[in-house]
């Protein structure tokens, strides 16, 4: 099954606006987030390859950006899953300047697609997280067929500090309810999205710490990692 987005609901679509600190001042202003337009693809993608790799932990730690076959083997998935139409960006208004991005798609219960990582290193990411996310057994946990998963959040260091995660996050429930999607969880590898996942609702389904991954299969060990644990997280959409 290869989900596509309704017919009926409009594309880009805004999904929330709040108000947070500008860039360059205590001034409030008003930030937006809605889907990724095809035209920025290429652009958030860029953005998660030039920021997200070098500081989501698990890629940092396995200095993933050094290998060119694992940076070209990510980006190519980001091409794949931008194609679901609802990823999500999010910008100040009046501008056009990226401040996150979250690299959300549709996963299937009857997807079988077999996947094969080429660079050793995406492959130790890759594998880790699919390893939590057997452990979730979100489908059987909520009884659902599909459900809104993600891979890589990402906020631009100037605009951080700003709970711009958290309120990414939140956007995912408007856009859950309008697509049909009663559920999104995902893989949350650093405290930096774990505490906006909490407050946003999220509920934890499969926790470790780290340190006790890297026993369960040696290629999951992660030198020097600063998140302590990484956990497994879902939000039923009402």
């Amino acid at each position: 099954m290869v989900w596509t987005r309704p017919a009926n609901v409009p594309y880009p679509s805004v999904w929330h606006t709040f108000r947070a600190k500008d860039v360059d001042s205590d001034q409030l202003v008003n930030y937006v987030v809605q889907d990724l337009p095809e035209e920025r693809f290429e652009e958030a993608i860029g953005h998660m390859l030039g920021i997200f790799i070098h500081d989501e932990p698990t890629c940092e730690a396995k200095k993933l950006a050094e290998d060119p076959v694992s940076v070209q083997e990510i980006g190519d998935v980001w091409r794949e899953l931008v194609k679901h139409r609802v990823a999500l960006i999010c910008y100040r208004e009046g501008s056009n300047e990226i401040a996150g991005i979250n690299m959300t798609y549709v996963s299937c219960k009857d997807d079988k697609q077999e996947y094969t990582c080429k660079g050793d290193r995406w492959r130790d990411v890759f594998d880790s997280v699919v390893y939590f996310s057997d452990r979730s057994n979100v489908f059987e946990r909520y009884q659902v067929d599909k459900y809104l998963a993600a891979m890589g959040l990402s906020v631009t260091p100037k605009y951080r500090g700003r709970g711009i995660a958290t309120e990414i996050l939140r956007a995912r429930i408007p856009l859950c309810k309008a697509v049909g999607l009663p559920l999104t969880s995902t893989v949350f590898t650093a405290t930096g999205s774990q505490i906006p996942a909490a407050k946003v609702g999220f509920e934890e389904n499969f926790v470790m710490e780290y340190a006790d991954l890297a026993k369960v299969n040696p290629r999951f060990e992660f030198p020097g990692i600063p998140s302590k644990y990484c956990k497994s997280m879902s939000l039923k959409i009402q």
